[in-house]
């Protein structure tokens, strides 16, 4: 069994809700915030792919034992984690990459979907932002996903037409460009990866997808789905959330409720 140098969870959630500790040391689980979501970044850092992985490599270099860290990615946390693993593979611990979430491909940079999708993610920031809160969390506790009053306070930070804007720019994908698509960039993580879907909202197939591309990089990259659960299903369900995170990366089998998919 691999011993866990460190931890680091990128999620744009930057507080989620508490969960187990999977790790004897919760000192050893750094979670930053993404750049321009939560109140720490949202109003002086932009987020940009190539910025967001280059700041994550310096907190693994410079805070993690040995330099190396297993990653957990969340939704476009998990695009990020991708995207800095190809980057900066020496920093990746022997856990690899516990990812959820990223499955889904985009449209081309510039096309008036990539436009579209940014004005979706915009609408659901507008609904976090400006929903009254006990209007909120009646639809939370109706999909059971908790969210704390830390947490929403970061979820209504940013901008929501800006955000969400910025973040389908970049993570639009061109094709003919293995730099900038997801199906390059997936390709080229050598490190061991775990990609999941929670199938309410993310597709079976896209999850699988993912995990046939990010095999090309590393054969013991695995796909699971986990049926019943939200994309958000860290938040829904945070205690098979954690206990899925340590058996990826102490090499175990997953949870019963994970099931293997392809």
């Amino acid at each position: 069994m691999p011993t866990l140098e460190a931890r680091i969870t990128v999620s744009p959630a930057p507080n989620p809700t508490p969960t187990p500790d999977p790790t004897p040391d919760p000192d050893s689980i750094p979670i930053p915030d993404i750049p321009a979501h939560g109140r720490s970044t949202s109003a002086n850092i932009p987020f940009a792919l190539p910025n967001t992985a280059a700041l994550l490599a310096d907190l693994v270099t410079k805070h993690a034992k040995n330099g190396k860290a297993d990653i957990v990615g969340m939704s476009l946390g998990g695009y990020t984690a991708i995207y800095m693993a190809q980057k900066y593979p020496n920093l990746v611990g022997t856990g690899g990459l516990f990812l959820s979430g990223c499955g889904r491909p985009f449209p081309r940079p510039g096309s008036f979907l990539t436009w579209a999708n940014g004005f979706a993610l915009a609408l659901a920031g507008w609904a976090l932002r400006y929903l009254p809160k006990s209007l909120f969390q009646w639809v939370c506790n109706r999909s059971g996903v908790k969210v704390s009053e830390e947490l929403l306070a970061d979820l209504r930070a940013p901008s929501p037409y800006r955000l969400g804007q910025t973040v389908a720019k970049e993570l639009a994908e061109d094709p003919d460009d293995s730099n900038r698509n997801w199906k390059g960039l997936s390709e080229r993580v050598a490190v061991r990866s775990c990609v999941v879907a929670g199938v309410l909202d993310d597709g079976e197939k896209d999850c699988l997808e993912r995990g046939k591309q990010l095999q090309k990089g590393n054969p013991e990259s695995m796909a699971f789905k986990v049926d019943g659960k939200r994309h958000g299903w860290n938040l829904q369900d945070p205690e098979l959330f954690a206990k899925g995170i340590k058996a990826w990366v102490e090499y175990e089998e997953l949870p019963e409720d994970c099931h293997g998919i392809g």
